[in-house]
């Protein structure tokens, strides 16, 4: 930790004069092209420097103290194209003016990413694949939690709530996840299961979320080998607005007779307000929620409260900063099995109370300080705490602790090099019954390059990470990348990369000791850690079709090697252990597409993934599937936009698992039988004085379906969702 504040104070120190020098700069309006209405809230960066700044509420910026030299304005915000003005001589001295009109994104997508190279990019120069969704994406389910959402995109699945991208994952009791969730690019997983809690998400308060699909261990560590979800959340916008939300609904009853098991509708319920404002030259916003469900079995009810607040700081035209904080406070039912195939949506006799309370805090911040107009020094710092017990018939409880920090440099070497480099601390500690009395560190340097050479970005780096457990050193990795995007065109991009990956075993599956109904886990102190290589390549392609107004293409496809993959496997007593399987593979393939139509009263959305997910021989011969894994997993969406409403249906479908670990498929009897999924939604939504008004069926057909054995999935849901702006 000393040898991180020596370099920051190194970074920091000489570099007090480097943007005092001269009173060039660029100002300007920017206005929405046809209307020339204002537009606020417009970010402007001179590219190839860190210097920029926002439109006003009447649509100007000003952007000071900029050397003299050539540039290039770019303005960039959701909903609009982003606009670039080149060749921009500031002459010593002058300000020079620069108006810019942005035309409205058809598509409504948002193009800037930061999350795959640490750097802010188009997104057709991405070296990796990405997802991005939006606001509207969000707003358009009435999500009140992420995982509603993310599902929907290609090469993701949940499997009762575990995060799959690109079947990295499969289901592993909670316990480990090899997808790493991130807050603003600050990690939100816990410190002992390493779990995503998708509750503690505000997702009314996102401005976007950037999902990368392949190995992202080289920028951000252990857990990341699978992919990375970052959660951008928005900053409070240029006037003073207050936002309410409710959203009610219920669960349809069962199909047969003899599975209801409630005389009254399961009804539903929340209720949020957020309050956003600007205090100067600063800004904030404060939500809270309440959020209640019944649940559509005895033991799925849930009952949470959520404060969330985000703070923006600006201090001149060098220095800001940001807090972002949420309390989270839940009282669940603890599900573990049904109570039979007769009684699929009820609990096991004597654990109909089962229930579980918990707490978690997590406040992270970061501050930036422009060093020079082509180098920026940030420290971002994070605390995570968690709480929680179970009542009933299991008595576990926990208590763990999180503390995170990292200092980071960016540096724009010349308008084709830039670099990203830092150092990151992490430190945990945990005392629970099922684990036990543990702490953990992590101690951790990257570094990341791109270079630009003609048509050619080039992206290199690697990461070099020490972990720790109960002060020993339980591993130590390195974990390289290499990647390439080609685009000679505007409206095309090939890409390629190779990546290797590492996860270190989580507390929970080292030293977990529990039962839950038929599930009894015992530890295994001595699991290796997993190491990965990824391979991947493909291409985007946005073009004018002969039947579409715009069509926008994305293909690829990749191979993920991994060795000592851990996973939960029940010996012959059915006792389960997590253990490292010696090698196993997932290769696969991947294609999405967005097609408007002429008149833009219709957006047809279609995204498909292929997976083979293999266990191997220490020869490299295929020996098992490994499961929990979707083979086919197909979305399909399709918008109607007509008089002022939109009307939505979508469509997903994923294959039959062909393997699972608990309890086996009996081809006699029909016990714990597996079936493909076929889901269909619908949802109708339309502005009435003021008020957002989205209705929405999910399951519509109620289809039954398992997505973990002996587990029932969500019966047909419908809500009505309410929300309003003043």
């Amino acid at each position: 930790m000393h040898g991180c504040i020596a370099i920051l104070l190194i970074f920091i120190a000489p570099g007090s004069m480097a943007l005092g020098q001269g009173e060039s700069g660029i100002q300007g309006r920017i206005t929405a092209a046809g209307t020339g209405a204002p537009l606020a809230g417009v970010n402007v960066l001179v590219e190839g420097t860190f210097i920029g700044a926002a439109s006003d509420l009447d649509g100007y910026y000003q952007i000071k103290k900029l050397p003299p030299g050539r540039y290039t304005v770019f303005a960039s915000m959701i909903g609009y194209r982003n606009t670039r003005v080149a060749d921009v001589i500031v002459p010593q001295g002058t300000v020079v003016s620069v108006d810019l009109a942005l035309e409205r994104d058809i598509l409504k997508s948002p193009q800037i990413v930061v999350t795959a190279t640490r750097m802010e990019q188009d997104i057709m120069e991405s070296p990796i694949s990405v997802s991005v969704v939006g606001l509207r994406q969000l707003l358009d389910k009435g999500a009140v939690s992420l995982d509603e959402v993310i599902e929907y995109e290609s090469g993701v699945a949940l499997v009762k709530g575990q995060l799959n991208i690109r079947g990295s994952s499969g289901y592993t009791m909670g316990a480990g996840s090899r997808s790493l969730l991130l807050i603003d690019g600050v990690s939100l997983l816990g410190s002992a299961a390493g779990n995503i809690v998708w509750t503690v998400v505000p997702a009314s308060e996102i401005e976007r979320v950037e999902i990368i699909k392949s190995a992202g261990s080289a920028l951000y560590g252990s857990s990341a080998m699978g992919g990375v979800i970052n959660i951008i959340t928005r900053n409070a916008p240029p006037r003073p607005e207050t936002r309410l939300r409710v959203r009610l609904g219920r669960y349809s009853r069962p199909k047969h007779d003899q599975w209801r098991w409630r005389e009254s509708p399961g009804l539903l319920h929340t209720a949020e307000a957020t309050h956003a404002r600007p205090y100067g030259d600063h800004s904030g916003w404060l939500r809270v929620q309440r959020n209640y469900s019944p649940g559509f079995t005895r033991l799925n009810w849930l009952d949470a409260w959520n404060l969330t607040g985000k703070l923006k700081f600006n201090f001149g035209s060098r220095y800001s900063s940001a807090l972002y904080a949420n309390y989270y406070s839940e009282s669940k039912g603890l599900e573990s099995v049904w109570k039979s195939p007769a009684a699929p949506f009820e609990a096991p006799a004597g654990s109909e109370h089962d229930k579980g309370i918990g707490q978690k805090v997590n406040i992270n911040g970061v501050v930036n300080y422009i060093y020079s107009p082509t180098m920026v020094v940030r420290v971002k710092a994070a605390w995570y705490d968690v709480w929680w017990k179970n009542q009933g018939t299991n008595k576990d409880y926990s208590n763990e602790r999180k503390y995170f920090t990292e200092l980071q440099a960016a540096t724009n070497w010349t308008s084709a090099l830039s670099t990203t480099t830092g150092l990151v601390c992490e430190q945990a500690g945990i005392r629970a019954r099922i684990f036990g009395k543990h702490n953990s560190r992590t101690t951790a340097g990257y570094l990341q390059a791109r270079q630009k050479i003609g048509n050619w970005l080039l992206s290199s780096g690697g990461r070099y990470e020490q972990y720790y457990v109960d002060g020993k050193n339980k591993d130590q990795s390195f974990a390289p990348s290499l990647a390439v995007n080609w685009r000679r065109y505007t409206w095309l991009s090939l890409r390629a990369s190779a990546g290797g990956g590492f996860r270190v075993p989580t507390v929970a599956e080292m030293f977990s000791r529990s039962q839950l109904n038929v599930f009894k886990v015992e530890p295994n102190p001595d699991l290796a850690s997993e190491k990965s290589v990824s391979l991947e390549a493909g291409g985007a392609i946005v073009l004018p079709a002969i039947l579409f107004k715009q069509l926008n293409l994305d293909a690829s496809v990749f191979v993920n090697n991994f060795e000592n993959l851990i996973e939960p496997v029940p010996d012959h007593e059915g006792i389960i252990h997590f253990e490292n399987i010696t090698r196993a593979r997932i290769a696969g393939q991947e294609v999405s597409m967005t097609a408007l139509v002429p008149g833009e009263w219709a957006l047809w959305q279609l995204t498909y993934t292929h997976l083979d997910p293999v266990a191997l021989s220490g020869a490299g011969e295929v020996i098992d599937t490994l499961s929990y894994r979707y083979r086919h997993n197909l979305f399909n969406t399709v918008k109607l936009y007509v008089r002022g409403a939109t009307l939505t249906f979508e469509y997903r479908y994923a294959s039959r698992l062909d393997k699972t670990e608990l309890f086996d498929e009996n081809p006699r009897s029909g016990q714990d039988r597996r079936v493909p999924l076929h889901l269909i939604n619908m949802s109708l939504g339309r502005t009435f004085y003021g008020w957002e008004t989205l209705l929405r069926v999910e399951n519509l057909f109620q289809y039954y379906y398992v997505e973990l054995e002996r587990n029932m999935a969500s019966e047909r849901l419908l809500t009505l969702t309410l929300n309003r702006t003043f």
